[in-house]
């Protein structure tokens, strides 16, 4: 009886494979963006280049498992919700991982100091890439609880726009340049503060990027919400 009970099962699993855990599959991606959202903050906050590094290393992680799942996808019999929006999911979470990068080398290669908007949108960032794993985890038990932290990651998209503004406007101030020059105007003084102008906010516009598609990535895990819950 056992033996043909094992028989049945492997027909079925041959006609209806068993399918992915796709919540899981997004975690694994999470931890990673978790990890260098968190490895961001501190080469902000110290200039650790070794941080960078490691930020190199896990987009290289990333790409792997995000090749990884996709092919998963791609061969499931079967999904939890919409392909689109697993899709959608693995992307956005991926992205932000790639911004991580982009942003510790833009600070090293244009070799930009840290500021209070750049920790502060550095901060919020990290805050939101959690606030998104949360709400994944949340998923595969209390889904309808998920939709909070959603709505949490797009408010942060709005936080770190207001202090991308807020940054850009106090670039383009007069004060700033006398503040940091207060006993000439030599030219090559004036040269450096335009360059730094320039090389500043092209770090603010990363962090407000990634901002962006952090509001685009809680807008996903809504749409999987309203599928699921």
């Amino acid at each position: 009886m056992g033996g043909s009970s094992t028989s049945f099962s492997k027909l079925t699993n041959r006609v209806f494979p068993r399918m992915p855990n796709f919540y899981g599959l997004i975690l694994e991606q999470c931890e990673l963006a978790n990890q260098a959202a968190a490895l961001l903050e501190e080469y902000v906050q110290t200039g650790n280049k070794s941080r960078a590094d490691q930020i190199l290393k896990l987009e290289q992680d990333s790409d792997t498992l995000r090749h990884r799942n996709l092919d998963v996808l791609k061969s499931a019999f079967a999904t939890p919700m919409d392909r689109e929006d697993i899709y959608r999911a693995y992307m956005t979470v991926d992205c932000i991982i790639a911004y991580a990068h982009n942003i510790v080398s833009g600070m090293d290669t244009l070799g930009i100091k840290t500021d209070k908007h750049i920790t502060d949108m550095t901060a919020a960032l990290r805050n939101a890439v959690e606030t998104l794993s949360a709400g994944y985890k949340k998923l595969s038990t209390s889904p309808a609880d998920a939709d909070k932290d959603a709505q949490l990651v797009g408010q942060a998209r709005k936080n770190i726009e207001k202090v991308f503004r807020t940054a850009t406007s106090e670039l383009f101030q007069n004060e700033r340049y006398t503040e940091a020059h207060p006993n000439g105007t030599a030219d090559t003084q004036t040269v450096n503060y335009i360059l730094d102008i320039f090389r500043r906010r092209e770090i603010y516009r990363h962090l407000f990027d990634a901002a962006i598609d952090m509001g685009n990535a809680g807008k996903v895990l809504h749409d999987i919400v309203v599928q699921v819950a």
